[in-house]
């Protein structure tokens, strides 16, 4: 389920699963709008859902690796100011002011407070490095570990209503959060949310841009 809310226009139920890139099916019943992803699938045919619609012409997800690292061997440096290049295939010196943390060994990070969308960019950029990239499980579960409590931009957005969040290379973005992305804001149908912050939980959810929260984390590798 991607998102339930109460509507008396069944008309507007469908328009939110119309505008929400992740939502396949909806269902409609007595002012309950229930917007369903294509995962929703087997439930909705082992369920008494007696009616339910199904967007036409829908864009398939692709579920991507979790770990893109997964079956990539690497060796460990136990200097804190080195990381393993998995394209050197061996350890390397981070920049000045990064770290590499032991249990994510490919990757340095430098963080400092927190700033909008754009200057989290571009405080990245101008270190020589990207925004955060957790695209693994491993990576995702770093950030609650290292900073509990706190939230994060990284480096995904999207330019139009109804864009997929995808990584700079192209891959999709997994891990959102329960109900997530929504575009959450008032009125639903206008381009509310296009950026994605990493929660205190590992996990993502869409937020507008211009927002700032508590960290900007930069990494390289």
């Amino acid at each position: 389920m991607i998102l339930q809310i109460t509507t008396e226009n069944r008309f507007l139920c469908l328009q939110k699963c119309l505008i929400n890139s992740y939502c396949l099916y909806a269902q409609y019943e007595t002012y309950n709008c229930i917007l369903y992803s294509q995962y929703a699938k087997n439930y909705l045919d082992s369920s008494s859902v007696k009616k339910i619609y199904e967007k036409k012409n829908f864009d398939f997800q692709k579920e991507e690796p979790d770990s893109s690292n997964q079956n990539v061997s690497y060796g460990t440096c136990s200097n804190s100011s080195e990381f393993w290049s998995l394209n050197a295939n061996s350890c390397k010196p981070c920049k000045a002011e990064f770290t590499k943390y032991s249990e994510v060994q490919y990757f340095c990070y430098h963080n400092t407070t927190g700033k909008t969308f754009p200057q989290s960019k571009s405080n990245c950029e101008s270190k020589g490095a990207v925004l955060f990239r957790p695209k693994t499980k491993k990576e995702r579960d770093l950030f609650p570990k290292k900073f509990p409590g706190k939230k994060a931009y990284v480096d995904s957005m999207i330019t139009k209503l109804g864009e997929k969040y995808k990584w700079p290379d192209g891959t999709n973005v997994n891990g959102f959060d329960w109900f997530e992305p929504n575009n959450f804001g008032w009125p639903f149908w206008s381009f509310n949310e296009n950026s994605l912050i990493i929660n205190s939980n590992g996990f993502f959810n869409d937020v507008a841009g211009n927002r700032i929260f508590d960290l900007t984390i930069c990494q390289h590798d």
